[in-house]
């Protein structure tokens, strides 16, 4: 008989009673805490996960998905090039080469990052081409010593489309001593990455980059970026196409990197700040958990009599234990369960609802709360309910420990 017992008592302390009904309203606070925190969790996480999936995407309008470099000069990279493409998993190759310059022009200096391209391979690999707000990237024409600019770049120096700017490369001469290289260039557009990253980059096209390096040929210093179906698995893609290269071009040496590692410094700290609110919504939930304790150490004292009757009715103090740890365990299910149905509901809605709030608040000119994005994933939610439910349960030894305590001699004598 004893062995429900746990259950159906531990069930019954949870409902409403006729003549204390103050245990019950604690109960429901507790679950109200429970449900609170674990709604705010899920709907927290999931803005922020949908906010970094378009921080990604904007990042790598300007960021190759991989990067393929080799040491010194490799006059077949065009073969390698047209190796690469022949992969399924690679949607575009495009060759480029980097540099630090200095870009001046009416008293408004800069130091940014230069890249040479070829405007037409260009595209298949980024997506600056759909970005450009003034000007084509088909105005990178070689020998023109045409230049693109990122739009904080442009504001800084003060450039629109049209205007010339000087570009100065710092170069090392065979005395070991540095010269400048010192160019004109004609601002022939400019593009929005829509973020930080990217914004103050420079374009050129790759054939004008050899004065500027004084170099014979491009093959001294390009490289390959790549663009692949997966962004996901980039990282293998990548190491799988360096071992192609290898076996295709033996005795080079090629190196790969992908957006992951380029970007690690970000993304970290991203996935540093999601850890962070995670866990400082959860204290939430550990305000729910310690109403339960206190919930629980006023059952009982309010049980005593009752625990004291079971006792000598052959109950032990498992079973005792098992009572209250079923209640404040049931209070912390319940209330978890709640809290993730709404939270589910609202995460997949929040565009939704936040409409709606928008539209009552003011006008969208004021707010603009439609532009958080929403993507729920249910890791973030199985690691939020079982913190929840685990924080619940621990939270029920110490009251549960109390009851097993009670000595029934002693709580009878005085009744």
């Amino acid at each position: 008989m004893l062995k429900s017992t746990p259950f159906l008592i531990g069930l019954r302390y949870i409902l409403a009673r006729k003549d204390n009904r103050f245990i019950s309203f604690t109960s429901l606070i507790s679950m109200a805490g429970l449900t609170l925190g674990v709604l705010a969790i899920i709907v927290t996480l999931s803005v922020f996960n949908g906010s970094q999936g378009i921080m990604r995407e904007r990042t790598l309008i300007t960021v190759p998905h991989g990067d393929i470099s080799v040491q010194g000069s490799f006059t077949d990279w065009e073969m390698a090039l047209a190796t690469l493409e022949a992969r399924p998993d690679v949607l575009g190759v495009a060759p480029y080469i980097g540099m630090e310059a200095m870009l001046s022009q009416r008293g408004y200096h800069q130091v940014t990052e230069i890249k040479a391209i070829s405007p037409r391979e260009e595209s298949t690999v980024s997506g600056i081409a759909e970005n450009m707000v003034q000007g084509s990237l088909d105005n990178l024409v070689p020998g023109t010593n045409a230049i693109i600019l990122g739009r904080v770049l442009a504001g800084n120096l003060r450039l629109n489309l049209g205007d010339a700017v000087n570009l100065i490369v710092p170069a090392v001469n065979a005395n070991n001593s540095l010269d400048l290289n010192m160019h004109r260039f004609t601002v022939a557009g400019v593009f929005d990455p829509q973020f930080t990253i990217g914004s103050e980059l420079a374009l050129i096209h790759i054939q004008d980059s050899r004065e500027l390096l004084n170099i014979d040929d491009v093959a001294e210093a390009v490289k390959l970026r790549l663009r692949v179906d997966d962004i996901d698995n980039a990282g293998a893609i990548v190491s799988d196409s360096v071992a192609m290269l290898e076996s295709r071009f033996p005795g080079t040496t090629f190196q790969g990197r992908d957006w992951s590692v380029t970007e690690a410094s970000l993304f970290n700290a991203l996935k540093m700040e999601k850890l962070m609110t995670w866990f400082m919504l959860m204290m939430i939930v550990a305000i729910g958990a310690f109403n339960i304790i206190s919930t629980l150490v006023m059952v009982v004292s309010e049980k005593k009599a009752d625990i004291a009757i079971l006792r000598t009715m052959g109950a032990s103090e498992k079973t005792i234990m098992g009572i209250f740890v079923i209640q404040g365990t049931l209070v912390g299910i319940i209330g978890t369960l709640i809290g993730a149905a709404l939270g589910i509901l609202i995460a997949t809605n929040f565009s939704l609802l936040s409409g709606s709030l928008e539209s009552l608040l003011a006008s969208a000119d004021l707010y603009v709360i439609t532009v958080l994005p929403s993507v729920l994933q249910v890791s973030d939610v199985w690691v939020t309910c079982t913190a929840a439910l685990l924080i619940s349960f621990f939270a029920t030894l110490y009251p549960a420990l109390k009851a097993s305590q009670v000595m029934p001699a002693e709580v009878l004598r005085y009744e």
